[in-house]
């Protein structure tokens, strides 16, 4: 019984690592590289407005990384029920439209 209660606590820690890892790694890393790629637009350019828009840029893929959990689980959500929110559409089919002088062409 022993054996099972610490290999119980054995797991626990190893998901309390991976989750410490990937928010070092969200956070950190991911962090860094914003900074960075900002840093390098900034020295190559010394534009203003390309750096602000470097800015702009990373963070919209920084968001997108740090939520994707809610991202994945709203697309998944959308694909099992396509009918939610969306509106139906409406098709008319034409055969054949006449000229607007009568003519032929």
């Amino acid at each position: 019984m022993t054996e099972l209660m610490q290999m119980a606590g054995a797991i626990s820690d190893a998901n309390s690592l991976v989750s410490q890892l990937k928010n070092f790694f969200l956070v950190g890393v991911l962090g860094l590289m914003y900074v960075v790629s900002i840093a390098f637009v900034w020295g190559q350019t010394k534009s203003v407005l390309k750096a602000g828009v470097a800015a702009i840029g990373g963070a919209v893929v920084l968001a997108v990384v740090v939520n994707m959990t809610v991202l994945r689980d709203k697309i998944g959500e959308d694909i099992k029920n396509p009918g939610g929110a969306a509106a139906p559409a409406a098709v008319r089919v034409v055969d054949h439209i006449d000229p607007l002088d009568g003519g032929r062409r």
